[in-house]
């Protein structure tokens, strides 16, 4: 759950949002995207893995065993990435815990 993966988007949607709010570069993003109801990139792509691996073990296709059994690599992929993730970061193993955890670190 990198924010520097999620950084190049965030950015077009950072522009986009000062398009249409008709402000300048010295604006301040935050309140713009609170005032609009605008989340961040990374915390919508942060939502969607907490449910990913949640939800898709209980499914009857290959993603389910890629969850279940995770590959064995030196580096990190996206399954044990994010259930390390939520290990270290989520207080209880439920849906919704991302969002809390992430505003409770003022990320």
């Amino acid at each position: 759950m990198s924010k520097a993966r999620c950084h190049p988007i965030q950015t077009v949607i950072d522009q986009a949002t000062r398009l249409v709010a008709k402000v300048g570069k010295s604006a301040a993003m935050e309140r713009i995207c609170e005032k609009l109801v605008i989340t961040t990139m990374f915390l919508r792509t942060s939502i969607a893995r907490e449910r990913a691996i949640i939800k898709w073990p209980a499914f009857k296709t290959w993603i389910a065993d890629l969850i279940n059994k995770p590959i064995k690599a030196q580096k990190s992929t996206w399954v044990t990435g994010s259930s390390r993730w939520i290990k270290r970061y989520c207080q209880t193993d439920a849906a919704g815990q991302t969002v809390i955890s992430l505003v409770n670190r003022k990320i």
